[in-house]
This record gives C-alpha cells, sequence and structure tokens, in this order.
C-alpha cells in the first residue's frame, strides 16, 4: 500500500470514530493520526467513554431508568469503536470482516464484559435487561453503523474530517465541532 493511501486508511478509520461519536451526541475531546510506534503516538480519538454507566452502585433505587441508559449507551461506546474499522473498510472498497480493527475491537467487546460485571453486581441482577449479551449484537451494531456510513451525508463528514487530520495530523473538540456544526444527529426521541 502506498504511504499515501496508508495515510489516508489511518484517517478514514479515526474520522469514522469521530463522525459516529458526534452522530450520538458524545464530546468528542480531539483526533489524532501518526505513527504507530507506540501507545502514546498512535492515532487515536478521544471521546467521552460510556457516561453515567459507572455511577450505578451509587443509586440503587434508580435501576429501574439507569439499567436501561447504561446499555445504550454502552453500545453507543461499541458502535464509535467499530466505526473506524468500518469506515476504513469503505474507503478501502472491502467487507469490514476482513478489515484488521484490532484494539478497537478488543475494547467493544470489553465495554460489554464490563456492563455484564457491573450488572451481576447489582441488586436483581436476574431482573434486569440483557439484550447486549445476544449472540448477535455485534452483527446488529456493524450493521447500524454501516447504514449509517454508507449513507452519503455521513460518509461526506468522515471525508471531511479525514482530509482535516491529514491536513493537519490532529484535531481538537473546537475544529471537531466546526467540521461537524451542520451534521444532523441521532434523534433519541425517535427511539
Amino acid at each position: 500500500m502506498s504511504e499515501e493511501k496508508e495515510l489516508g486508511t489511518v484517517a478514514m478509520h479515526e474520522a469514522g470514530h469521530v463522525v459516529v461519536s458526534h452522530y450520538f451526541s458524545r464530546k468528542v475531546f480531539g483526533a489524532k493520526i501518526g505513527e504507530h510506534q507506540s501507545r502514546s503516538d498512535r492515532s487515536v480519538v478521544r471521546f467521552d467513554v460510556t457516561p453515567g454507566v459507572r455511577t450505578l452502585h451509587l443509586h440503587p433505587g434508580k435501576l429501574g431508568e439507569l439499567w436501561p441508559l447504561a446499555v445504550r449507551e454502552t453500545l453507543v461506546t461499541t458502535k464509535i469503536r467499530f466505526a473506524g474499522p468500518i469506515s476504513q473498510a469503505i474507503y478501502l472498497k472491502k467487507p469490514f470482516k476482513q478489515v484488521h480493527g484490532g484494539q478497537d475491537y478488543r475494547d467493544a467487546i470489553i465495554e460489554l464484559l464490563l456492563l455484564e460485571k457491573l450488572r451481576i453486581s447489582l441488586p436483581d441482577a436476574d431482573q434486569l435487561e440483557t439484550s447486549y449479551k445476544n449472540e448477535n449484537v455485534l452483527d446488529k451494531v456493524a450493521e447500524d453503523i454501516i447504514n449509517l456510513l454508507v449513507d452519503q451525508e455521513y460518509i461526506h463528514y468522515v471525508g471531511l474530517v479525514a482530509r482535516g487530520l491529514i491536513e493537519k495530523q490532529e484535531l481538537n473538540a473546537e475544529q471537531i465541532s466546526a467540521i461537524l456544526s451542520d451534521m444532523p444527529l441521532h434523534d433519541w426521541a425517535a427511539n
């Protein structure tokens, strides 16, 4: 793969994370593309990870309203993690299962496992919803992101973020917000 194509691939991968984070109204603190020599220098997107999940123990009386939110937000985090490899696959014109997702796939699975670990630590754990444990949950997550990113409007925004990353190597929260200011967001009321 040429150096230019490789840079484009990395930029599209990170831009996928950025766009899907923003789409689900998650705060994106910044994005960077760089060398993969060490963990601190690697390409990365910093976003708000699963807000509110870790506070469930503080409000056991509110599990009825907080647990569904925890499940929803964990699945959103999983979608954000999958968005990088899926965006990369679209750019490379390959099926996403043929793209090495690396740490993103592992992190997505870890999010689901942490949610399950949290569930079993809560009172009346057997009464709490467990749709995230469905054997097809990762396929459904991938399908949702593919459907979003093949939409011309959203892949356009992925391209804008990728071009910004190629040009500047790093984008901060304000730059990302400016690029995505007109992008339609997920309608939580419709769900």
